[in-house]
């Protein structure tokens, strides 16, 4: 205290935040303004989170079937292990915008306007949007699968394969690089969002892919309970069950199944009926028969 001394900013930091620097706004501009290919190539990097891939799968989303999807009815993300078993022949990619990636319109003189953006701009990059429909063991359902998911598993982007299609001048649906994805395992991360359950759109969009082997075990793993076998309880014998008679005469008992994996749960249904992947996962009963010999008909369970 008192004492004089003498400082400068030569070793001082300054932020700037938000700041209109002439010299951001042009190198904003220019990336922009990138050559189609350029700015194709920026689509496929993966952001990185505060959370890794495997989070993604294994706690941040529920895990659900097929026939579970379709059924839910809030909005949340969740992660299912399915097969890609078709691909829409309709557009397999569109013409997005340069900022937001939303699709814009071909104004005619090779001009697009982003409705969005409200901004003009003179080409539009290609980007992917497939419709393909996806199976697993309770039945089927239709995702679509835009860029970075699509180029992740191609790994060829949107407009080179476009290119390639155009000069192969075939009449084909689509590219049959696309016949790649066919018969594929994935465990898909997929929005069920508010638009899906207010318009009753049965299409879901896939945020995140992976044929990760270790996340799918990981996935896939089966409950720690095992499923315990069902026993008759016999005068004879020791064994005993949990029976719920219809009524003391009846030899028709209801008997409630035991808890199942993710993997078996599909396999447990109503004895007769022909499709058990429309059932419910959480509550499934089973109908059994006991015959009653001679000697026990008149014993009641």
């Amino acid at each position: 205290i008192g004492e004089t001394t003498i400082s400068n900013s030569l070793f001082a930091t300054k932020i700037l935040v938000n700041e209109a620097i002439p010299e951001v706004h042009e190198f904003k501009k220019s990336i922009c303004n990138e050559a189609d290919g350029d700015s194709q190539r920026l689509t496929h990097l993966s952001s990185q989170g505060s959370h890794s891939i495997s989070n993604e799968f294994l706690t941040l989303s529920e895990k659900m079937q097929l026939d579970e999807i379709c059924d839910t009815a809030k909005e949340c993300f969740c992660a299912t292990y399915s097969t890609i078993v078709g691909i829409d022949n309709n557009m397999w990619y569109y013409d997005s915008c340069k900022q937001c990636n939303k699709k814009v319109e071909y104004e005619g003189g090779g001009k697009y306007w982003c409705t969005k953006c409200d901004l003009h701009f003179k080409s539009a990059p290609k980007r992917y949007k497939l419709t393909v429909t996806v199976q697993d063991d309770s039945g089927n359902a239709t995702f679509v699968m835009f860029d970075r998911e699509t180029f992740q598993v191609l790994q060829i982007s949107t407009m080179n394969l476009k290119d390639m299609w155009d000069k192969e001048n075939k009449e084909d649906a689509y590219p049959e690089e696309l016949n790649k994805l066919l018969d594929k395992k994935f465990l898909f991360r997929i929005h069920i969002s508010k638009y899906n359950l207010e318009q009753n759109w049965n299409k879901y969009t896939v945020v995140r892919l992976t044929e990760d082997e270790n996340i799918i075990k990981s996935f896939l793993e089966v409950d720690s309970l095992e499923e315990k076998d069902v026993e008759v309880e016999s005068t004879k014998q020791k064994d005993s069950i949990s029976v719920i008679a219809d009524n003391e005469d009846s030899s028709i008992c209801s008997i409630t199944a035991t808890k199942r994996s993710f993997k078996d749960s599909t396999n447990v249904g109503k004895v007769g009926e022909t499709s058990p992947a429309q059932l419910s996962t959480s509550q499934k009963r089973a109908i059994i028969k006991i015959e009653k010999d001679s000697a026990d008909e008149a014993k009641d369970y």
